[in-house]
């Protein structure tokens, strides 16, 4: 396999273990050129409060001068709502996503694909309390169930559901692109065997009806938000 260059398009208030998950995935795996995209070369503000800095700018990308070969947006918590009307944001992944051989997508950054038109067509999942508003786009196919991953083969779309999953989808794609030896080779030397401690609760499936129902309750306004921002976004469409 030759070289993958792998271009992640970050914005302020995007969430660090989307993208540094499956940045240490791929260059664990070796063959891939990770490249952390912003619209300048400023420190970038994730959710932790850590800042980053990008390697590029989207116009270094856009003028060809970085090719791009699978694009990799990363979700965020309120910024994706305000970040879905960014012009530049959006446009530069309209610009950008036709000359990569894949697009995809972790947690809330489905939003982002599907703002922009990336979706269209593709079955797709998100982080799962946002499942319900990622499925008013009327374009695409929510996948039931809350799956760490959907990969649309027709379409060369990968989308992963909530934030920890970004490692496991990289690895999947990894396999896919590598085989499953390189990736039992990448677990090993991550030494990710995660089988966590205590009962299980990482997922609506499996977690008890009263924690589920808190940490609805804690992101009421976190859903809310994300519900008004994609009405707005179809009706601005069906007005065109």
């Amino acid at each position: 396999m030759s070289q993958v260059t792998i271009g992640m398009p970050l914005y302020e208030g995007c969430t660090l273990l989307d993208f540094v998950g499956a940045t240490e995935v791929f260059r664990w795996a070796g063959g891939y050129n990770v490249l952390w995209l912003s619209t300048d070369l400023n420190p970038v503000a994730t959710t932790s409060d850590a800042r980053v800095l990008p390697h590029k700018r989207f116009a270094d990308a856009l003028a060809g001068e970085t090719k791009i070969d699978t694009l990799f947006i990363p979700g965020g918590g309120d910024a994706v709502a305000k970040t879905m009307f960014d012009t530049n944001y959006i446009g530069f992944l309209q610009g950008i996503a036709p000359r990569c051989a894949w697009v995809g997508s972790i947690c809330t950054g489905a939003f982002l694909l599907a703002t922009a038109g990336l979706l269209d067509g593709c079955r797709a999942t998100t982080y799962w309390s946002q499942i319900e508003n990622l499925a008013l786009f009327p374009n695409l196919c929510v996948e039931s169930g809350y799956p760490r991953w959907v990969i649309d083969e027709g379409h060369h779309r990968f989308t992963g559901g909530g934030v920890s999953s970004s490692i496991d989808l990289a690895l999947e794609l990894v396999q896919r692109w590598q085989g499953m030896k390189q990736r039992q080779i990448t677990q090993l030397g991550l030494q990710y065997a995660p089988d966590p401690p205590i009962p299980p609760s990482g997922d609506p499936c499996n977690a008890p009806l009263s924690i589920v129902t808190e940490v609805l309750d804690g992101q009421a306004r976190f859903i809310a938000d994300y519900r008004s921002a994609v009405e707005k976004i179809i009706l601005g469409q069906s007005s065109l």
